[in-house]
């Protein structure tokens, strides 16, 4: 089962982590959005279980939304963590941060992909994601299509063709 959208965003606060660096909540939402894509396009194979769905500054997931909510727009400093079907944040005392079962080549590629877009701000991953085009911006429509899912399909045929145009320039990511 693919797993959810917080158990991913901690692979990108854990990599952000080990360069002494914190995300922010956008970032993560964009950076869960871009690998979903890029897993959809290579492997045929959903990333997260979640959904994306077409909010104002892009493709947002809900729940890692719910997760990430005491942040704000600060940059988020610790794991968020798992109990039942709900999430919160990771205290310094609770080992219980929200970890998936990646196989090995859906973690090399959130490693790739936070190696490719990891650097980028806030508004540049937000700007990535809602070009003229993009699943999000069919979706969203100007406003009328605010909250809905983006679906698979949509997202899936983008990154494909992201993906064809990366092979002549051999570069993937």
């Amino acid at each position: 089962m693919p797993a959810w959208s917080p158990e991913i965003a901690n692979e990108f606060i854990r990599l952000a982590a080990a360069e002494d660096r914190a995300l922010d909540q956008l970032q993560l939402q964009s950076l869960v959005y871009i690998a979903h894509g890029w897993c959809l396009a290579i492997y045929d194979e959903p990333l997260t279980g979640d959904r994306p769905e077409a909010w104002d500054f892009g493709p947002m997931y809900q729940r890692l939304a719910t997760a990430l909510a005491p942040y704000g727009r600060e940059p988020v400093s610790c794991e968020i963590l798992t109990w039942e079907r709900s999430y919160g944040l990771k205290s310094e005392s609770n080992s219980n941060a929200a970890s998936s079962e990646l196989e090995q080549v859906e973690a090399e590629l959130v490693e790739e992909i936070y190696q490719n877009y990891g650097a980028f701000e806030s508004w540049q991953l937000s700007a990535l994601t809602r070009k003229g085009g993009t699943p999000w911006k069919q979706v969203f429509a100007d406003g009328s299509g605010r909250f809905r899912d983006i679906p698979h399909d949509l997202i899936r045929i983008q990154f494909a063709e992201l993906l064809r145009q990366s092979e002549g320039s051999q570069e993937r990511p």
